[in-house]
Parts: C-alpha cells; sequence; structure tokens
C-alpha cells in the first residue's frame, strides 16, 4: 500500500527542494548549447550542480549521461521509505526490457546484458535469466501473463508486432494501477496525460501508415483522459479539427503544432517534443506543493528531462549542429 502521511516524505521532500533550485531553465539550457566545446559545456554545467567531469573532457559524453543517471537514481531511490511508490516510473524500463528479450527470441538470437536498460526496477540481468529460464517465481504476476501471452500469440501470428501489442498494454496496466495507488492527484494525472501522449502518437503514425481505425484498437492503451472513441471517431479527420477537439483534455497544441509538421514534412519530432512538454506541465503543479510524493515525482520527470536535454545538446555540439536547431530540439524544463 502507499504511504498516505505526507510528512512521511519530509527528509527526500527536503533533499529534493534543494536539488530542485538547482535545475536549469530554458536559458540555462540555450547558454550551454552555445558552448564550442563539450569541455566548455562541463564548465558551465558546474553552476548548477555537476561535478568536474572528466567523461566530457574525453568526449565520452554516453559515460557521463550514464553517470547522472544512476546518481539520480540512488539521490532519489535511495532516499525513499517506500521507493516502489515510484514504480510508474521504472515499470515502462522493465517492460522494455521484456520486448528485447522476447524479439530477440522471435528473431532466433541470444539476447545479452547489454541490450537491456537499467532504468527498469528489477535488475537487468536478473530480467535476462528469468525470461531465458521461464522462471516466473521473482516475477509480478502481470509481467509473467504479459510474457506467457505475447510469446502464444506470435507463436500463431509470427509478427513480432504482436509482442509489443500486448507487452505495452501490460505495461501502462500496471503503470495506472500504480499512480493509482499514490493516491495523489498530481501524478495520478501526470501519467494520465502520459498516456494519451503515448495514445496521439500511435493514432498519428497509424493515420501516417494508412492503416485502418480497427488498428488503432488494438494499439489502444486504457488509463488516460481520452476515450478510445474519441480517436475512433475522429480518425478520418485533419489534425487541425482534431487539435480543436483536444481543447478540453489540454492536448490541442500538441495535435495542431505536431500534426502540422508531419503533414507538412512528414517528420514526428515536433509530435515527440510537445508531448513531452505536456507530460511537463502536467508534473509542474507540484511546483506549489511542499510535502508528499509529487514533489519527488516531478524532481525526477524534470531532471531526466534535463539529462535528455543535456544529451541533445552534446550530440549538437560534436557534430556541428546549427545552435539555433538544437534550442527547437529541446524539451520544455520544469523551471
Amino acid at each position: 500500500m502507499a504511504v498516505k502521511d505526507i510528512y512521511s516524505y519530509t527528509f527526500t521532500d527536503a533533499l529534493i527542494g534543494c536539488e530542485a533550485s538547482k535545475l536549469m531553465n530554458r536559458q540555462d539550457l540555450n547558454r550551454v548549447a552555445s558552448a564550442k566545446s563539450l569541455a566548455q559545456a562541463a564548465s558551465m554545467l558546474q553552476d548548477f550542480g555537476y561535478e568536474e567531469s572528466p567523461e566530457l573532457e574525453a568526449g565520452d559524453t554516453d559515460a557521463f549521461i550514464a553517470r547522472e543517471q544512476n546518481a539520480l537514481h540512488e539521490k532519489v531511490f535511495g532516499t525513499l521509505e517506500h521507493p516502489e511508490e515510484l514504480d510508474f516510473f521504472t515499470l515502462p524500463g522493465d517492460f522494455l526490457n521484456i520486448k528485447v528479450c522476447l524479439k530477440s527470441e522471435a528473431l532466433g538470437r541470444t539476447p545479452d546484458a547489454s541490450d537491456l536498460v537499467s532504468t527498469g526496477s528489477i535488475d537487468k540481468n536478473s530480467m535476462l535469466a528469468w525470461i531465458r529460464e521461464r522462471n516466473y517465481v521473482f516475477m509480478p504476476n502481470a509481467m509473467k501473463h504479459a510474457i506467457i501471452d505475447a510469446t502464444d500469440l506470435y507463436s500463431r501470428s509470427s509478427d513480432p508486432q504482436d509482442i509489443d501489442l500486448v507487452v505495452d498494454k501490460a505495461c501502462y496496466k500496471l503503470v495506472s494501477e500504480a499512480a493509482d495507488e499514490t493516491g495523489d492527484d498530481i501524478i495520478i494525472n501526470a501519467v494520465k496525460v502520459k498516456i494519451d501522449t503515448l495514445n496521439l502518437k500511435a493514432f498519428a503514425r497509424l493515420k501516417r501508415m494508412g492503416r485502418p481505425w480497427s488498428f488503432f484498437e488494438r494499439v489502444y492503451l486504457e488509463g488516460g483522459n481520452v476515450p478510445k472513441d474519441f480517436f475512433i471517431t475522429n480518425y478520418e479527420e485533419p489534425y487541425s479539427q482534431i487539435a480543436d477537439k483536444l481543447v478540453p483534455y489540454g492536448l490541442k497544441d500538441v495535435m495542431s503544432e505536431g500534426g502540422q509538421q508531419l503533414k507538412d514534412t512528414g517528420s514526428f519530432a515536433a509530435l515527440e517534443r510537445l508531448s513531452d512538454d505536456a507530460v511537463m506541465e502536467a508534473y509542474k503543479k507540484a511546483k506549489y506543493e511542499t510535502f508528499g510524493l509529487s514533489p519527488i515525482a516531478a524532481y525526477w520527470y524534470a531532471k531526466n528531462t534535463e539529462i535528455d536535454n543535456l544529451r541533445l545538446i552534446f550530440t549538437g555540439i560534436v557534430i556541428g549542429s546549427d545552435r539555433s536547431r538544437v534550442f527547437d530540439m529541446l524539451r520544455e524544463p520544469y523551471v
């Protein structure tokens, strides 16, 4: 059961409150993106609580990102009395690893731990061994049944996409339940918005591919605010009209701007960015909360977004991208 006493989070809230004051705003990110080298960027980052970075000095951006992700995980999960309360963040990593293992098997290759991500709640080496041996003893029932159902459906269809369909539905059912279990309205709404944006992106991709609405019914994820019937009844409508109907859900801009770029250029970049920004806006409501789980969850999402923005910035510096293009690709920061 979730911890309902908001004061049980006092220590972590105090720590996170201090760390949140170091988060970078849009102007800060743009300044780092204007750096002429990774070394110069590393120097700038020290103003925002980042340590000296021999990784960036050596040009190893992946090592820097991994270090910061590990530090964030330890800072948040290592200080929470009940870290399982943030399962709605870690479950997608677990289920991604399940998909990688099952799809590797379908292709006749043996998956390796290096193929898996470390962002789940279950150690990736353990996950790899459990799936390889079909050992479900220590695995949650929902994961067990997702593996069994996905394997069974694939054996009959030979379509690897069926693995994605089964596993994703199981994943976000658990994510939604985990958010509801917190009893925190900000978290519950933010997870609903996340599921809505996943459905919007799937909707746009299938329309682009010319797939029938009946296929969208198969990929639709339950747990969001936007009902399945909304997508089905508007499947043949232009993006601009769909966007107007998304006003009550706060997702008009995601579809209007993202859909327009998709129509004009075939690029999903704006849709992806605006979807992430919509989730960020949902978590920004936690700025007005001092105690409880939502400020901690919001910081987790905010810092992960900042790290992802730094990844984009570093890539731009390395390949010499036009700085204005990098600025346009950055996700909305928390501050």
